[in-house]
């Protein structure tokens, strides 16, 4: 079965970041999205089984993981999580480095 998720011909990118850095989040967003590219973000949500089960598929069927470098983001077990999920997956990650 084809996932749903692969139908796009443009480039798929999964940001990877704390919740602390949501506006940053949200302008690198806007940035790749100006570039054509389709672009998974996840809004903050609580900690469950159903939640890493979608985030794990939307990590699984990106092109790449940019991974959002902060104090924030180190910490965060999300972020962790789909780090993780990227490299078990073979989804390169890419980091951007925001002191």
């Amino acid at each position: 079965m084809l996932n749903p998720l692969r139908r796009f011909d443009r480039r798929r990118t999964f940001i990877s970041y704390a919740v602390r850095d949501l506006p940053l989040s949200l302008a690198h967003l806007e940035r790749l999205r100006a570039c054509d590219e389709f672009v998974f973000l996840d809004y903050p949500q609580r900690w469950s089984t159903s939640a890493q089960r979608t985030i794990a598929e939307w990590v699984r069927s990106a092109d790449r993981l940019l991974y959002v470098a902060t104090p924030h983001s180190r910490l965060s077990r999300w972020v962790r999580l789909e780090v993780a999920t990227a490299r078990r997956c073979g989804v390169p990650v890419e980091r951007l480095a925001l002191l």
